[in-house]
């Protein structure tokens, strides 16, 4: 074989290695999202069964404290949507 071939040869790896490295690449970038998708999701779930216990706890505590609080979770939740890119 000549030299020529040897530098062939070695491109071609070099090619093929670069392949496999942005394909892992990408696949953990896939991971992330998807895992930083969950987190949201069940923070959203969770945010909500607050609204709903806040709601049922709404007589036994002053208005200015149900209504501050009350704002403090729809913003958090409205927070989550955005990232989300959903609309509630």
């Amino acid at each position: 074989m000549g030299a020529h071939t040897w530098f062939i040869i070695i491109g071609v790896g070099a090619f093929l290695l670069w392949c496999i490295s942005y394909s892992l690449q990408l696949h953990k970038e896939a991971l992330a999202r998807k895992k930083g998708r969950e987190d949201l999701v069940r923070r959203k779930d969770d945010l909500i069964d607050k609204i709903a216990e806040l709601e049922t706890q709404k007589d036994a505590m002053p208005e200015k404290k149900y209504k501050q609080e009350l704002k403090d979770l729809k913003f958090q939740l409205s927070k989550v949507f955005e990232k989300l890119g959903t609309k509630p």
